[in-house]
């Protein structure tokens, strides 16, 4: 077999009886969306936004050319955006089944709906009326340049259409099998990424002849601070994984508690302003509790912190009354009667006349506010009053698109466009590792060196080619697994 199909898997593998086609995020890191057919049921898994540039964020108008009526159930994993971000969509597109997820997703999901509709409002009437807000860093050299064409003001679903989608919820909680269709029952796995995330288990037939198919959703790390690591499962016929973070590996040396509490002394010391741009469902609960433990430790130093998002909050109080997605420790302490997300620096914003007061801060503290790609929410407005400011210090981590807000300030930008304005940056940029929500590749491997049997069929989705390729040759050297890296509506037989 040549060096270029050595991790890819063999097209006459044995099958179980199923089709799989992948309507997003194959060979991208957004807009999951996998169709599964069997002789008997149609199931969706996922049905998620496309994010990155406005031409990616077009691309959510237009429905898959999938029947909806005719599918018996759609599966969410978690509810991020790209996950979940065009549920609300499915009442008009003509599906009228069941909606599974877990009983913590289905807190949630509610709440990111809702907030997701008058976001789509709010952008309508901005772009309608030619005052969409718009910001971008700028390289060395880089000319300062026009507003970006955005695409056409859209409304994928409102409010009314969030209602009827609720309706159609059933929450499952972690390890239940429940069938969802003919020949089709599900089990949600617990996939250490978030509160309520889950992988999805499919068993698929009857008796000798059921096998299983297992979507992992977005796995986190193997060993976090705060959250349980991933479910492995004794055994599997099919896997399809996602590789977020298929080509990185972090630094095993990096001491995140450390570098934390060297930021936090010097801001506390100079007075700074740290923003740390985070997304509401994951990193922000991360940093908290990364916070907590150094309040804890007496190295806070007394410094406030603001968390700049209602959803992080209710991010936070989800994991309180779900403690089984938390790590044994923090697990311990929330049945204990504990609050290890908590301490008295911490401050919740949940009004933006609160959030636009803070941007008058000049004593120091911390914000945490989205989103964690810069490109959206509160973050740009604290960016705007403060990125020109010497005594301001961005704390960046996690993955960054290329060609973005926050992956041109790793890289040295030296100015910002704000609407059209632009200004120096004076701001100070910190990578802290370790505050990714997602598996890297190290995590990911290991996972399947875990399993009880080796999977008959690996299908790596959910990151980008580099990604998915890193991933799968590893895959192959380390576990002799011959990986299929799934192409956009071509339909794989599995």
């Amino acid at each position: 077999m040549s060096a270029a199909r050595s991790h890819v898997a063999d097209d006459g593998a044995q099958n179980i009886g199923a089709t799989l086609e992948f309507h997003g995020a194959a060979g991208e890191v957004t807009g999951s969306c996998t169709l599964i057919r069997t002789a008997k049921a149609n199931i969706l898994v996922d049905f998620g936004m496309f994010q990155g540039a406005p031409a990616d964020e077009a691309r959510n108008a237009i429905a898959p050319k999938i029947d909806f009526a005719s599918l018996d159930a759609v599966v969410v994993t978690h509810a991020h955006i790209d996950h979940c971000g065009r549920v609300g969509m499915l009442p008009k597109l003509g599906f009228r089944g069941k909606i599974y997820c877990t009983t913590a997703t289905h807190e949630l999901l509610g709440r990111v709906m809702r907030s997701s509709a008058r976001l789509q409002r709010a952008r309508f009437y901005e772009r309608s009326s030619g005052s969409a807000p718009w910001s971008r860093a700028l390289m060395p050299g880089e000319a300062p340049g026009p507003a970006p064409e955005f695409p056409e003001a859209q409304r994928l679903f409102d409010t009314p259409e969030v209602r009827d989608t609720m309706d159609c919820i059933e929450g499952v909680p972690l390890d239940r099998e429940v069938k969802i269709a003919p020949l089709v029952s599900l089990t949600f796995r617990n996939a250490g990424h978030t509160a309520g995330a889950a992988s999805a288990e499919f068993s698929i037939g009857v008796g000798a002849a059921r096998k299983v198919l297992y979507f992992s959703g977005d796995l986190g790390p193997e060993r976090g601070a705060l959250l349980a690591p991933p479910h492995r499962p004794a055994r599997a016929d099919v896997v399809v994984v996602e590789s977020t973070n298929g080509e990185r590996r972090r630094d095993a040396s990096a001491d995140t508690d450390q570098v934390l509490a060297d930021i936090i002394n010097e801001a506390a010391t100079k007075k700074l302003k740290v923003l740390a741009p985070c997304f509401a469902l994951g990193r922000a609960q991360l940093l908290v509790h990364r916070l907590a433990r150094l309040h804890a430790k007496g190295l806070l130093h007394g410094l406030n912190v603001y968390v700049d998002s209602p959803m992080a909050v209710h991010g936070i109080e989800s994991l309180y009354r779900n403690p089984e997605y938390l790590a044994p420790e923090p697990q311990r302490a929330v049945r204990a009667g504990e609050a290890p997300l908590w301490f008295p620096e911490l401050h919740y914003v949940l009004s933006k006349r609160e959030s636009m007061a803070i941007d008058r801060m000049v004593h120091g503290g911390v914000i945490l506010a989205g989103s964690g790609f810069m490109d959206a929410g509160p973050i740009q407005r604290h960016l705007e009053e403060s990125i020109d400011r010497e005594d301001c210090l961005v704390l960046l981590s996690g993955y960054q698109p290329d060609g973005g807000f926050a992956w041109k300030m790793q890289r040295g930008a030296d100015r910002a466009q704000f609407n059209g304005r632009t200004v120096p940056i004076r701001a100070r940029t910190v990578r802290v590792e370790g505050l990714s929500g997602h598996a890297d590749q190290d995590d990911l491997v290991k996972w399947f060196g875990g399993f009880g049997e080796k999977p008959g069929r690996v299908l790596i989705n959910h990151g980008t080619d580099s990604a998915r390729a890193a991933l799968a040759s590893r895959l192959t050297t380390e576990h002799g697994i011959a990986c299929t890296l799934p192409k956009p509506l071509v339909p794989i037989e599995v």
